[in-house]
């Protein structure tokens, strides 16, 4: 029974009252007499069983007995009455009964003096001795009332002198809030067994000694959680946390960088979790914070730079308004045109990188009065014909050389033109083109939100001519009957792209020497509720009268869809066909396989079903690796088991000519065999290297696994790349990470990789 502090409950007053009352019986009894014949004598035994009596309520607080004695002293018979003085009976027995009113109160204490407590115990499973565990019982103030710190190998726990009441019985782990449990206690009680399961993940992207940390908050409750801290080693850093089964949210937080979300709540069952790779970025700013002055009718250009973030970055005026004439390139950051008014302006330009972060800067742009006439740069003028006195659509968009000259100066990484609203074309001169060789920058020609990105010396271009791009929508009737005779429904505008040098008159059509980049908006509904994964660019051959897919990269923030061409031609937005596989609702991986699906990589089989859980083939996995990657280029390979007439000849050929497979020995390349998991992590990093992505030599992602040791000599570089990068991971076994290298992979396994590599290569290809 827990006694509590009987020295808080008495007051000193109380106390007096007591002895007093004791006092008063003895001086009106039997004892009153031999008071009077012998003062000393009586009184000295009576108060001895007073003071006894009252220095036993709490005999373990001296500070008790010490506030009895004093009061008895003060009270009792004065030891002056041994010497024959009188004393004061009536003043002492006055005394007593002023303070009889506190009689009730000093019940009240000694009723409230025991408060009862019990004891809370339990056990703890799946910590292991490297695990530093704390069990604590706090009120719904968070003021911890009780805790216990396990010694190494303890599992059991038990939590004594615990007063009734409600409680959250909360564990840290390693520091880490791994629980947070409400219990009632009315009595001695054994909690039930706690499960803890391991959560593991890698951090990517701090340098060595940052310190991260780690937040796992059970999903919809409000409440604080302590982090699991983590230190980076500057590589790919491990980390482990554990928690019990149930539904969270995670947050991980650095110094300096912006705060990782995870999109998804995690669920943690019964079973080890291994998250995906966790990237962390530097804190996304815009570092321009100030414009230089434009001048009223001239050419303006000027690139907002920002640091930190993930690329690909989307600009925005979210506040304000630029001067009229003036636009901002979505994804380059551009401020050009040619402002039309004189005057101070103030706009807001947010900056967005593809992870979604976002970072706002207010910004002043100051235009002056023109001093002087001059012409006007980025100015339009009719067509051709335009002499002919009659009228006809402004479609042109030219620059002077000024103008020119001012948007090389002003620009950084980049110089962009852009025709205003409504023009078709852009023209240049040979002396303007020539300038813009001598930047060695990079080309940015925007016509009708067709972006257009070159390397200027991509084209030969005498001094003497004029380069023209073109940008022209068909109109609807001829456009739909081009796309009718196709599976597919058009998106927006079917666009015809001509670029044309014209020299001593001479025209030359499609003058590239080198692939361009080029952007085709879509609009931005389909960016929000994900149906944009089932577009893609097309080109229509005109020759085969046929579309044929240009396996274009989804930039999500710019919502564009960005493709290399050698040559221009008509190019659309095409949807494909919705495919729904009757086998791959609640599996795993379906949401990469619906994904890779309307994307076009992976098909199913006649039944309407996807088979996700069958083994792949050598031939199947070459096949989509030649899709997802955009092979076209005509190959042939002399295989003795593959010939012309296979349905996976073509792309075996063209993913042999990548370097992404190989054969055998004896010449053949076993295109029905079944693919390992490591065979397959093979193929994935040899994609990756076909795409110029690269992480050095590194086994360290290695040591996740337990059975690293089983993989093949030849596949333990590529294992630890695809580790590295999130597209391969474990197979939990015995509560174990294991890479299973000689397990053959399933269909939807390869799928869920290839879905990987594909965000991969796209935000590498984006950040060209």
């Amino acid at each position: 029974m827990y006694k509590s502090g009987f020295r808080s409950y008495i007051r000193s007053g109380s106390i007096v009252m007591t002895l007093l009352l004791l006092l008063n019986i003895f001086s009106f009894s039997s004892a009153q007499p031999a008071l009077a014949e012998d003062p000393g004598q009586t009184p000295q035994t009576e108060q001895s069983d007073v003071s006894t009596e009252a220095g036993s309520a709490n005999t373990s607080d001296p500070s008790v007995e010490e506030a009895v004695y004093q009061d008895e002293n003060l009270d009792s018979i004065d030891s002056s009455q041994d010497n024959g003085t009188p004393s004061d009976d009536t003043s002492s027995v006055e005394e007593g009964a002023n303070v009889e009113t506190t009689e009730e109160p000093v019940t009240e204490a000694v009723d409230e003096e025991e408060i009862e407590a019990y004891t809370v115990s339990g056990a703890v499973y799946g910590i292991s001795e490297e695990d530093t565990v704390k069990i604590m019982l706090s009120k719904c103030t968070g003021k911890t009332v009780v805790s216990q710190d396990l010694e190494i190998g303890q599992t059991a726990f038990s939590i004594s002198d615990v007063p009734t009441g409600e409680y959250t019985l909360c564990m840290l782990i390693n520091g880490a809030t791994a629980m947070m449990k409400p219990v009632q206690v009315a009595g001695d009680m054994t909690v039930e067994d706690i499960h803890v399961v391991r959560v593991t993940g890698t951090i990517l992207g701090l340098p060595e000694g940052v310190t991260a940390s780690v937040y796992l908050k059970p999903e919809n409750k409000d409440v604080m959680v302590m982090p699991l801290k983590v230190i980076s080693n500057g590589d790919i850093t491990e980390f482990t946390h554990k928690v019990v089964p149930g539904f969270y949210r995670m947050t991980v937080m650095a110094e300096g960088y912006e705060d990782y979300t995870a999109p998804e709540v995690i669920e943690v069952g019964d079973d080890d979790v291994i998250l995906d790779p966790i990237e962390m970025v530097l804190k996304l700013e815009i570092v321009t914070t100030s414009l230089s002055t434009g001048t009223e009718g001239a050419a303006y250009s000027t690139e907002l730079q920002a640091t930190g973030g993930k690329e690909p970055l989307t600009w925005a005026i979210t506040g304000g308004t630029l001067p009229e004439g003036l636009t901002l390139d979505t994804v380059t950051g551009v401020i050009s045109g040619t402002p039309a008014n004189s005057g101070d302006y103030s706009f807001e330009v947010t900056v967005t990188d593809f992870l979604g972060h976002t970072f706002s800067q207010t910004l002043n742009l100051s235009i002056a009065r023109r001093s002087s006439g001059g012409s006007s740069g980025g100015s339009s003028s009719s067509s051709d014909s335009a002499n002919s006195g009659t009228n006809t659509d402004v479609t042109k968009t030219t620059f002077t050389d000024r103008e020119i000259k001012e948007a090389i100066n002003l620009s950084q990484g980049t110089v962009t033109l852009v025709a205003p609203v409504g023009q078709k074309s852009l023209v240049l001169t040979g002396d303007q083109y020539k300038q813009l060789i001598e930047t060695g920058k990079e080309l940015i020609i925007s016509v009708q939100d067709v972006k257009v990105v070159l390397n200027p010396a991509a084209i030969d271009f005498p001094e003497n001519a004029k380069l023209e791009f073109k940008v022209e929508e068909l109109a609807d009737g001829k456009a739909v009957e081009l796309v009718s005779q196709t599976d597919y429904q058009l998106i927006g505008k079917v666009f015809e792209i001509n670029m044309e040098i014209k020299s001593d008159g001479n025209t030359e059509k499609n003058p590239l020497k080198q692939s361009v980049r080029v952007s085709l908006p879509v609009k931005s509904d389909l960016w929000l509720d994900g149906t944009h994964h089932r577009l893609d660019v097309f080109y229509y051959n005109e020759s085969e009268s046929k579309w044929e897919p240009m396996h274009a990269i989804h930039n999500t923030n710019g919502q564009v869809l960005t493709f290399s061409t050698p040559h221009f031609s008509k190019y659309a937005v095409l949807s494909k066909p919705e495919k729904n596989f009757s086998d791959v609702t609640g599996h795993w991986g379906q949401k990469d396989i619906e994904r890779m699906a309307a994307r076009g990589i992976i098909g199913g089989y006649q039944d309407h079903s996807f088979r996700p859980d069958a083994n792949i083939t050598r031939a199947e996995l070459a096949t989509l690796l030649s899709r997802l990657l955009g092979l076209n280029e005509k190959a042939t390979i002399t295989f003795s088991d593959v010939t012309e007439k296979d349905w996976h000849y073509e792309s075996i050929a063209k993913a042999f000519q990548a370097g992404i497979v190989r054969g055998y020995h004896d010449g053949s390349f076993k295109p029905n065999q079944y693919v390992t998991r490591e065979q397959m992590a093979a193929m994935i990093a040899n994609a990756l290297e076909n795409e110029g992505i690269s992480i050095g030599q590194n086994d360290a992602s290695l040591g996740l696994f337990t059975d690293a040791g089983s993989i093949s000599p030849w596949a333990r570089q590529s294992v630890a790349t695809a580790s590295a990068l999130g597209i391969v991971k474990g197979i939990i076994s015995e509560q174990k990470v294991k890479f299973a290298p000689g397990k053959q992979a399933t269909r939807a396994e390869a799928t869920v990789m290839l879905a990987r590599l594909l965000d991969i290569t796209e935000s590498a290809k984006l950040n060209l």
